[in-house]
């Protein structure tokens, strides 16, 4: 039996810290760590590894984000054009690698899915992902709300312990 308790407080814990906002970093990383639990509880190491590029992924889109509104607003004094621009190429960009982030994560989340029994995770990934490429028309904030309420629902559903697959005998001749 693999001990799941961690990553059921860790994960609970860390979505609603993600909430917080000055916490929302540290609920990120609880996530992280609970899904890295996971991982190891199931044996499935494709779990964790799927997350952290999704991890990573969002990283990298929050940090093009950010320096393309710096920059467009520095690049609008000179030129509103350019700043203009700027924007809008950065915001697309930011935007496929939100989404491309979001697919990572929601296959990790269908695996933990299918591995524990806790429905609720493929629920989660789905209404991220397609909040993610609704995003485009605002009302996919809606849709990541819902998620991350549901995905604190999800962590907490999570079984204390969970049944390790026993390996079928091999027929002896």
């Amino acid at each position: 039996m693999a001990d799941l308790k961690n990553a059921k407080m860790l994960g609970g814990i860390g979505a609603i810290l993600s909430f917080i906002p000055g916490l929302s970093i540290v609920g990120f990383i609880l996530k992280l760590f609970a899904v890295k639990n996971i991982a190891e509880a199931t044996g499935r190491g494709e779990i964790f590894s799927k997350y952290l590029w999704s991890a990573i992924l969002w990283i990298i889109s929050s940090l093009i984000l950010v320096g393309t509104m710096w920059g467009s607003m520095l690049g609008a004094s000179q030129s509103p054009e350019f700043g203009l621009g700027m924007m809008g190429v950065g915001g697309v960009i930011a935007v496929i690698l939100m989404i491309v982030g979001v697919w990572f994560m929601k296959q990790s989340y269908d695996m933990i899915s299918e591995e524990t029994g806790v429905g609720t995770f493929h629920t989660v990934a789905l209404l991220y992902f397609v909040g993610a490429i609704l995003m485009i028309v605002l009302i996919g904030g809606l849709l990541i709300l819902v998620a991350a309420i549901l995905e604190i629902v999800a962590y907490f559903s999570l079984p204390d312990e969970l049944e390790t697959k026993a390996e079928e005998p091999v027929p002896v001749e």
